[in-house]
Order: structure tokens, then sequence, then C-alpha cells
């Protein structure tokens, strides 16, 4: 009998978030092709890295933006439901970014921007690695901790690295740090040997799964191959720090757009009377062309246009006083995205989003 259920647990199909063409095209190895797409144009051909950033800004980054604001401030069920979190959190965003300014902490502002980031991106990749858990059955809690512990030491292991490698890095925290002294390298070492000890045990596990004929996940595994390879890769490579940001973000872009759009016709696709009580995220939500050309707009509107009144840095010892509070403004939406982002995708709390994401037959 053990045999036999082991037998059918490894013929038992990869079940995927929509299909295993989409994950792998959006989610996984084309989402992450992206980021080493990104890379080779600046590193092989003559095309300059602002405009690369530029683009990327545009088209990719702040669209992403947008998706959330299709979801919820354009949703008349959302706003009833959340609205006085989401009008309150609106205010607090807008207004944090000057008030900070004011106090000569711009700088401040500008660091904690960089590492919510960077952690907004590792939650999102956390939450592919859930779905597909959810999704394969793989729920077992001695597999849910290491998973979720070794997805994050590796994840983070060459961000928290990354200033002794870059000077631009190094520069923006709010310590002076030496690339190669003791303290430094013991630091690292003492990182990399947890890497190295969470690493073993993870893949131990996956061997141990194999040989009691337990299904290992592939859409997991693939996941874990696509995500975090690629942070080692631009975090070492000598690409401008502005570059790797971009360049490691991209990939987050296009698995959001995959899955708001999923989310989105699910939801918004329905029977017209049935849809009409969406408000306006019906009618931009439903229709491709109009949900692009609002993102384009809403991306044009909070990164190309500020390159009119403002540099590229802030700080007190850097630009003025105007030009700082007029990028605080222009940041928010970004700061904004990441709070609103935290809170609409629980999974486990939300009957509705399941229902929307497909997993109520997981």
């Amino acid at each position: 009998m053990a045999t036999a259920a082991m037998q059918v647990d490894l013929k038992r199909p990869a079940r995927w978030i929509i299909s295993s063409k989409t994950d792998l095209a959006w989610f996984t190895l084309g989402g992450v092709a992206a980021s080493y797409i990104f890379w080779a144009l600046w590193r092989f051909t003559h095309i300059p890295l602002l405009l690369l950033v530029a683009v990327w800004g545009i088209v990719f980054d702040e669209t992403h933006g947008f998706a959330t604001i299709s979801r919820t401030y354009f949703d008349a069920e959302e706003r009833a439901r959340r609205g006085r979190w989401l009008w309150g959190s609106l205010i607090f965003f807008f207004s944090i970014g000057p008030i900070l300014i004011l106090l000569h902490l711009g700088d401040w502002l500008e660091l904690a921007t960089e590492l919510w980031g960077y952690y907004h991106i590792f939650k999102q990749h956390y939450g592919f690695m859930m779905l597909y858990k959810a999704k394969n059955g793989d729920l077992n809690p001695v597999d849910n901790r290491i998973d979720k512990l070794f997805f994050a030491v590796a994840f983070y292991f060459p961000f928290l690295t990354y200033p002794l490698h870059n000077a631009d890095a190094a520069s923006m925290l709010p310590f002076p740090i030496q690339s190669y002294s003791a303290a430094s390298r013991i630091y690292e070492d003492v990182l990399l040997f947890f890497v190295l000890v969470v690493g073993v045990i993870y893949l131990a596990r996956q061997w141990n799964k194999w040989q009691e004929g337990l299904t290992l996940n592939w859409p997991k595994q693939i996941l874990f191959a696509a995500a975090i390879p690629v942070n080692y890769f631009l975090f070492r490579t000598a690409m401008p720090l502005i570059g790797v940001y971009a360049a490691v973000t991209i990939y987050h872009n296009i698995q959001y757009h995959r899955l708001v759009w999923f989310y989105n016709h699910n939801k918004y696709g329905q029977p017209k009377e049935a849809a009409k009580r969406f408000g306006f995220a019906t009618l931009i939500n439903s229709r491709w062309f109009a949900y692009v050309a609002l993102a384009a707009f809403y991306g044009v509107l909070f990164d190309y246009v500020p390159d009119f009144v403002l540099k590229p840095s802030i700080g007190p010892a850097s630009v003025n006083l105007r030009n700082q509070l007029i990028f605080s403004l222009f940041a928010a939406p970004g700061l904004l995205h990441y709070w609103i982002d935290g809170h609409i995708w629980k999974v486990r709390k939300d009957p509705e989003l399941r229902e929307y994401l497909k997993l109520k037959r997981a």
C-alpha cells in the first residue's frame, strides 16, 4: 500500500497558477529572462543606461503601480470595503515625503525606499512560492519552514552584501564601511556560511522526498531557479546601482502585470450586469487597450514628467529644497504601491481573492 501511494504521488501532474506555458513565460523563466536581457543590452550595446532605465521606469515599473490602483481605488466594491484605509494611506504617503524632506531627512527617505522596494520584490516572489505550494499540496509543516528559510536567506544574501562590492550602494548607508576590512570579510563569511548550511538542509530535504517518492513541486523549484540566481549575478556585476535596481525589478514587474491581468480578467470579465457593481474598474480592466493606455499615461506622469523639474538624486547636499519636495511627491505612488500591495494579496484571509485566482480547486 505504501509503495502504491508513493507511485501515485510521483505521477501527480504539476499544477500551475494559470497554465504551464503562461507561468513559465511570465512568472518564472520568461520573466527572469527580461532581467538578463536588460543587463545584456547595457553590457553589449551602446544604448545609454539612463535611456534603458527610463524605458523600464515608464513601460514596466510605474505601470505596475497602476495595476494596483486599477483594482483598488477604481473598484467601487474595494472602496466600500476598504475606503477609509485606502484614502488614509494615500494621504499619509503623499504627506510623509515632504515632512521628511523639511526635517532634512531626505537621504533616509531614499534609503528607506530602496530597502522597502527590495523587500517588496522578495515578498512577491515569496507569494508566488506560496501559491505554488498551495496549488500542489506542498504544505507539510516541515517543508513550509525549510522552504521559507531557504528562500529568504538565499534571496537576501547578495543584497545584504552588495554594499561591500559597490561604492554607490555603500554611500547610501548611514554609516561608513570598508569593503576589505576584517569586519566586512567576517560579516560576509558568516552570512555565506549560513546560506550554505541552509542550502544543504534544503537539498537534503529534497533528496529525502525523492527517496520517499514524494513530489518535489517542480513549479516551485523552477521559481527558485529563476528568482534566486539572478540576484547573485546582478549584484556582482559592474553595472551601476541604478541599472541593477532596474534589472532586478523588471522581473518583478512582468510577474505582477500578468498576475493582475489574470485576476482582472476573472473578476471584471464577468457578464456585463454582474460586473457593473465594480464601477470604473470594470471599464478599464476588462479591456486590454483601455488598461494599457491608462497605465502608459500613469507611467509617463510619475516617471517622465519629474525629469523636467528635478535631478535624479536627493538629499540636502545635492539638490535644493524645491526639487526635493517635488521628488517626494512623485515618489509617493511607489511607496503607496508597496503598502497597499502588501495588504491586498492575503490569499488565506480573502475568499474572493482565492476565487479570482482560481485557488478554490487547489
